[in-house]
């Protein structure tokens, strides 16, 4: 099996996000078992119709998509199915506007793991490493507010007696 991956991001700027450019995730089927993935920037919605004659299939992707490997590696299974289950044909009196066909599944199992991809907590937003961590080390109190603690406690103390 043959997967090219052109991990190229298209650029896309806040204003082009604002006025309605996005980015899709494609999939280009080349059958005999091989593909290239890449992501192109459109400003509309693309024809499916005209996509299948050309074998492309595609996924929209939010504007902070910028890891393409990563999501690949995700959906790396599904993906598999998908390009191994790929024929390319000849379009016929019977079939027209699909230039391969494919599993659907395969490809609806692409776009699910996509979608959990793109939801994932981001470590970076959340401030913390990327690595997993073990669990917290106990939080020493600093000096200070041990100090600030035991003022507290005493001014308690005194004022609990009769007025």
């Amino acid at each position: 099996m043959d997967i090219q991956i052109d991990s190229t991001l298209p650029a896309l700027t806040q204003v082009q996000a604002l006025t309605g450019w996005r980015r899709e995730f494609c999939v280009e089927l080349l059958g005999d078992g091989r593909a290239r993935i890449f992501t192109r920037m459109v400003i509309s919605s693309s024809r499916k119709a005209a996509e299948l004659q050309r074998g492309v299939l595609f996924h929209p992707v939010g504007a902070a998509f910028r890891d393409l490997r990563s999501c690949v590696k995700v959906a790396a299974g599904p993906l598999r199915d998908l390009v191994a289950s790929a024929v390319r044909q000849q379009p016929c009196q019977a079939n027209l506007f699909a230039a391969v066909v494919y599993d659907q599944r395969a490809w609806e199992r692409v776009m699910d793991a996509l979608d959990q991809w793109q939801r994932r907590p981001h470590a970076a937003a959340r401030g913390v490493a990327a690595a997993p961590q073990g669990p917290r080390p106990t939080l020493r109190q600093l000096p200070i507010l041990a100090q600030r603690a035991g003022q507290v406690q005493h001014a308690r103390a005194g004022s609990s007696g009769p007025h």
